[in-house]
């Protein structure tokens, strides 16, 4: 695709609209991130989320899948919103559920709901005094809660529904107040579906179905703290049984995942410990493994996780897809390298890559495909207010939730780095203006 003039903000949504075609677009993370930029212009959108919630991801294979299957919800969404426009949603989960949340600006969809189905709970919409009524009485339960309990940060997570948050709600205003709850070290109460603790320590979590004494006795003791010691326990249990392996492997961090229980915790230290053994380990480069209830994932060249439950000759086959040291070193300054080539290119743009959950090797490769890109299209220019090109790793929901609501997104856009040379020039070229020769 080749435009003849740099192209304004407003210029670059028309182009968006004509030309964006998500059946036949190859790079998944790229057809799905315009897809935003024009949910977002159109229907005010301001955070599109794949499968937020999900825990069970699987292998990187699955996980590529999921994104594949995000796309198809916000295709379908898309589609919807083209009946129903004026829905005032401003979050959408792409899920496995229907879930208004969050008041009535919030909504989780399935990802295979059919475009019907999407278009029945758009309109299923509360009218404005129903939802005015329904706020009212959140906002004086709060008050009532925040003042009586002394708590200075009180919210619901968008895993529950309205009704759900109402409910904790009420659960909580009939808790009789303590003195000793205000000496608590947590900063904020989170109501939400479980007791595992948020990724903030310092937030206690009640579950909106608890009743008023479990939500007593938890605000009494600090569930985050005898959780500390819990897993202190744990991990000086796996020092001595299992430390010296794992130092021999100059592993520096290796953590269970809050889902597990101490039995699994163990049982996953046990493996990882026999799967050491293998001299092929040890020529790898470790940063944090993490022993998760069902994910086993290669997330970088350092970090990983793995399935509690995964014997040691499936760790050994599994991570020893990651690269060696020596195979590593080489990856990585030859990104430093191309890094520098990019530099002050004729486009206007700075290339970088993701800091987090990037192989130095697909680092380099990006940059390739980026130099090649602008030796081919001497003439092109960004369009504003765009200046930076960021790579990712499409191909990982967390990274992918990342791109599509960083909040330099507005003058950053991002490409999967495992676009070919052919399609980071398509993606490049929905930014700025080209003459030149296609890429080669």
């Amino acid at each position: 695709m080749r435009l003849t003039h740099l192209i304004s903000i407003s210029g670059l949504l028309a182009l968006l609209l004509l030309f964006s075609n998500p059946a036949g677009a190859a790079n998944v993370f790229n057809a799905l991130s315009l897809q935003k930029m024009e949910l977002e212009q159109r229907h005010g959108i301001t955070n599109l989320e794949c499968f937020p919630f999900l825990i069970n991801i699987g292998s990187n294979a699955d996980e590529a899948e999921r994104v594949r299957q995000c796309r198809v919800g916000v295709t379908t969404l898309a589609s919807a919103l083209e009946k129903v426009p004026d829905t005032g949603l401003r979050i959408v989960g792409i899920s496995t559920r229907f879930l208004r949340s969050g008041g009535f600006h919030t909504l989780l969809v399935p990802w295979d709901a059919t475009r019907e189905d999407m278009i029945r709970v758009l309109q299923d919409t509360p009218s404005l005094e129903e939802q005015k009524h329904f706020i009212e009485k959140v906002y004086q339960l709060k008050k009532k809660i925040q003042t009586g309990l002394h708590i200075r940060q009180l919210y619901c997570t968008f895993k529950i529904s309205n009704e759900q948050c109402l409910h904790g709600y009420q659960t909580l205003a009939a808790v009789e107040p303590d003195r000793r709850m205000g000496r608590m070290s947590w900063a904020a109460v989170a109501v939400t579906d479980s007791h595992l603790p948020e990724k903030d320590r310092a937030v206690l979590t009640l579950k909106f179905d608890d009743p008023p004494s479990l939500m007593t006795q938890r605000m009494k003791h600090d569930p985050a703290a005898e959780e500390w010691k819990r897993q202190k326990k744990i991990y000086a249990e796996i020092k001595k049984l299992y430390g010296r392996r794992l130092k021999a492997l100059q592993l520096p961090n290796f953590f269970c995942d809050k889902g597990l229980v101490q039995e699994e915790c163990l049982e996953g230290a046990k493996n990882f410990h026999e799967a050491a053994k293998d001299p092929g380990l040890r020529k790898k480069l470790w940063g944090t493994v993490t022993v998760h209830k069902y994910n086993t994932l290669i997330k970088s060249d350092h970090d990983d996780v793995f399935r509690y439950d995964l014997a040691p000759a499936e760790i050994i086959r599994v991570f020893s897809q990651k690269p060696d040291q020596s195979q590593m070193q080489i990856s990585i300054t030859l990104a430093e390298k191309l890094e520098k080539r990019t530099k002050n290119n004729s486009t206007g743009l700075r290339a970088v890559c993701d800091l987090e959950g990037l192989h130095s090797a697909d680092c380099a490769q990006g940059f390739e495909n980026f130099i090649a890109f602008v030796r081919n299209h001497r003439d092109y220019r960004v369009g504003r207010p765009f200046t930076d090109v960021m790579f990712i790793d499409g191909t990982q929901l967390g990274r992918v939730n990342f791109a599509l609501n960083s909040k330099v997104r507005h003058s950053y856009f991002y490409i999967d780095v495992h676009s070919s040379p052919e399609e980071m020039a398509e993606h490049l070229s929905r930014f700025g203006s080209s003459q030149s020769n296609p890429v080669r």
